[in-house]
């Protein structure tokens, strides 16, 4: 699977600092950032691609691993690749799968992070010792999850980095950094209950902001909230529900703002995203927070 030439890093901005007390933050910011240049058009979603690995100046390491073509490539072929890039206890849990389905999306996720994080360490990122000599093997790029407490099931890899993970439909896509990440990828529509959580009435009364909010795709709305809250790991639906999208503008920067449940169990700003991007791809809707 190719791994397509990336960009140097370039430099991040400062997090924004938590209101003393435990008060509620402000709404946070997307803020602009040379990670937002023309990433729509670089982070294409193409199934007959197997591997798209994308480096942006952030430094942030995107890899994305077509579900489509691991579907067409048959059980054999793909339990070769399993055998190649997965550590034996991956393999073992892969085996668990009963459907067929569950176990190629599950070997597209851990496929795109192993991509994400050696992209990254290879990259020369910060968090990243040893960067050029080759990097980990992508068998030994094991993806974890927090067993207990508010962030459960929390995804992370015992080497210097910070990652995240989604998918939906025909794609897996990963991301790796030095500083915390969120990222959500929704190809499906949006069902009434959703639509309902999502809607911004009275729009021509709303500030200017909820008015681009308004302009969004549903989707994109819910990836942004997704991504917010997959950032800090904190579980349950009461984070997801309580998150407002505040603004989003044209460059695909969006701005929100947590709810009760979500500041309960983050100690500080400095668990709480920095900026946020959101764009539709195609038919699929992205969104990615980092610090």
């Amino acid at each position: 699977m190719p791994a397509l030439p990336t960009a140097p890093p370039g430099p991040s901005r400062p997090a924004p600092r938590a209101r003393a007390g435990g008060a509620r933050p402000p709404a946070v910011p997307g803020g602009r950032h040379a990670l937002l240049t023309g990433l729509e058009h670089r982070l294409r979603l193409t199934p007959e691609r197997p591997l798209l690995v994308l480096r942006t100046p952030g430094p942030i390491t995107f890899a994305v691993v077509s579900i489509a073509w691991l579907r067409g490539l048959g059980e054999a072929a793909r339990d070769h690749l399993a055998e190649r890039r997965l550590h034996p206890d991956e393999r073992a849990r892969l085996r668990g799968f009963a459907l067929p389905k569950r176990r190629t999306e599950w070997l597209a996720g851990r496929l795109a992070v192993k991509h994400a994080v050696k992209g990254h360490l290879l990259g020369g990122g910060p968090g990243a010792p040893g960067a050029g000599a080759g990097g980990p093997d992508p068998r030994d790029i094991v993806v974890h999850a927090v067993p207990e407490g508010p962030r459960a099931g929390k995804p992370y890899v015992r080497e210097p980095v910070h990652i995240g993970l989604s998918h939906s439909l025909d794609f897996a896509i990963a991301v790796s950094g030095a500083q915390p990440l969120g990222i959500d990828l929704e190809g499906r529509p949006v069902g009434p209950h959703l639509a309902r959580l999502l809607d911004v009435p009275d729009t021509g009364r709303a500030p200017a902001g909820l008015r681009r909010v308004a302009a969004m795709p549903l989707p994109l709305r819910w990836a942004c909230r997704e991504a917010v809250v997959k950032h800090t790991g904190v579980a349950g639906p009461g984070a997801l529900h309580q998150t407002r999208i505040t603004d989003w503008h044209p460059d695909g920067t969006f701005h929100w703002t947590p709810g009760a449940a979500l500041l309960r169990h983050t100690p500080g700003a400095d668990s709480l995203p920095a900026h946020g991007w959101a764009r539709q791809l195609g038919t699929y809707a992205l969104a990615v927070t980092w610090r």
